[in-house]
């Protein structure tokens, strides 16, 4: 399989409860329901799926992550809708590109567009501290372009809104960084399924900057949580030997003890804690300040996240007031301030750019202003359907809502086939954003796309 370089998030509300089966195939199995105590709340979650689908699992997993990913690359919209290639999705899910990945695809949108799910005392509104009800589907509405009897090929487009609660959970912020490079190297999908969901066990649900170095819980309530459909322990055990035993391999795991007898059983996973990956955001701005990756992942081992970003934040207000004058290296300056918060005056007024990223992802998107030569260097080091991915995610972004399926079919081909020179395209739009004409600027391209697409069928 192939991966991407960059890291992602996860949303808790749907790793934590794991609404995904870890089992690489089903035999027919299409609905579950599950009852369990978390502290004093009782929770119940089922799920209920088409019998010629059956529920997800497996790569379904792969598929969900990848469409979250998508939903942050693109700025987070508040209506939840993305529009992207089938062969952008592939490559976000770490798929290769052929007939039978294409299909695969297909058949697991349509599962997590059909399969209907309840949450009861489970679905946490992090905002307002409360547990809360919920029901969805993972794909609340979903369409594309296809061949002839709606398979996907590489000109798909596709076009899906997610859940508004899965929505909400994502804007506001209950999430946690997901090593997704990790997680697809793993050999088998049942094994990724029961990674994400023991990676998001460990983090406190009602105070997430906490993580745990160890976890237990029965064997039979795990199996509940795991979505393994047998109650029989020695079953159960054989399930989770795999991916135990990988997961101890690699290193993610330290040790997985087993205490107890029968139905009675007791599962506690101790995890190894120089695993614990690095926030990529907060990495990225200690890497702004210089700051190793070394140094800042020792940070994160004893500082909350919550913590260390207002530090920054601090830090780089101070800076900017002339209040803190940096002697040696910024670097230095800025470690120093985290362990030694109290040698250092308050911020005597707001700083601008601590302007919350809620408040940054509800205004429009702007485009950059990149001088076309920028642009070019970009291009040139992108396949034709790359280039015509980019340009796509590119004005989806620029201009949401504007666009149907068939006409980012034609818009992707176009790019693709060189009938459009995506560089052109996206300076073109630039330029009208900075007019304010966006309105006269899509209406000119898609003139301009009905053309081609005229000319071709004549």
């Amino acid at each position: 399989m192939q991966t991407l370089a960059h890291h992602r998030i996860d949303d808790l509300n749907i790793s934590r409860l794991n609404l995904i089966v870890a089992l690489d195939q089903i035999d027919g199995q299409r609905e579950w329901a599950v009852t369990y105590e978390d502290g004093e709340r009782i929770v119940k979650v089922s799920c209920r799926a088409l019998p010629e689908l059956g529920v997800p699992h497996g790569v379904d997993n792969d598929v969900n992550v990848a469409l979250i990913d998508y939903f942050n690359l693109q700025g987070q919209p508040e209506d939840g809708v993305l529009e992207v290639s089938a062969t952008q999705l592939l490559r976000l899910c770490g798929f290769h590109q052929n007939g039978r990945y294409y299909a695969m695809l297909k058949e697991s949108l349509d599962r997590l567009h059909t399969t209907s799910y309840s949450v009861s005392g489970g679905w946490r509104d992090h905002p307002n501290r409360r547990w809360t009800h919920a029901k969805f589907h993972f794909i609340e509405s979903l369409s594309y372009t296809a061949l002839e009897g709606g398979t996907f090929d590489e000109r798909s487009v596709i076009k899906v809104r997610l859940a508004e609660a899965i929505v909400n959970s994502l804007r506001a912020g209950y999430t946690k960084p997901l090593n997704f490079e990790f997680m697809m190297s793993l050999s088998r999908p049942r094994t990724r399924v029961l990674f994400r969901v023991l990676d998001a066990m460990r983090v406190n649900p009602e105070r997430p900057d906490d993580v745990s170095d160890w976890f237990e819980i029965g064997l039979v309530e795990w199996a509940d949580q795991c979505k393994i459909p047998s109650a029989v322990p020695g079953n159960v055990r054989r399930a989770l030997q795999g991916p135990h035993d990988e997961l101890i391999r690699r290193g993610y795991l330290r040790a997985v003890v087993v205490t107890g007898r029968g139905r009675f059983q007791m599962l506690r996973y101790e995890f190894n804690p120089n695993f614990t990956p690095m926030d990529p955001v907060l990495a990225q701005r200690f890497r702004r300040h210089g700051v190793t990756d070394g140094v800042a992942r020792q940070l994160a081992s004893e500082f909350p996240r919550a913590t260390l970003n207002a530090n920054i934040d601090r830090f780089e207000a101070l800076v900017a007031s002339g209040l803190l004058v940096v002697k040696k290296t910024p670097a230095a300056a800025l470690v120093h301030l985290i362990r030694h918060p109290d040698q250092y005056p308050a911020v005597p007024v707001r700083d601008p750019r601590s302007v919350s990223t809620r408040a940054v992802s509800q205004k429009l998107p702007e485009a950059p202003q990149e001088p076309s030569e920028t642009l070019r260097r970009e291009f040139s080091a992108k396949t034709p359907q790359q280039a015509g991915d980019a340009v796509v995610q590119r004005l989806t972004l620029y201009f949401s809502k504007r666009w149907t399926p068939l006409e980012l079919d034609a818009l992707r081909q176009a790019v693709v086939t060189g009938q459009l020179d995506g560089v052109t395209v996206l300076m073109d739009a630039t330029q009208a954003l900075s007019r304010i004409d966006g309105d006269s600027f899509v209406s000119q391209l898609k003139r301009q796309l009905a053309e081609t697409m005229a000319s071709k069928q004549s």
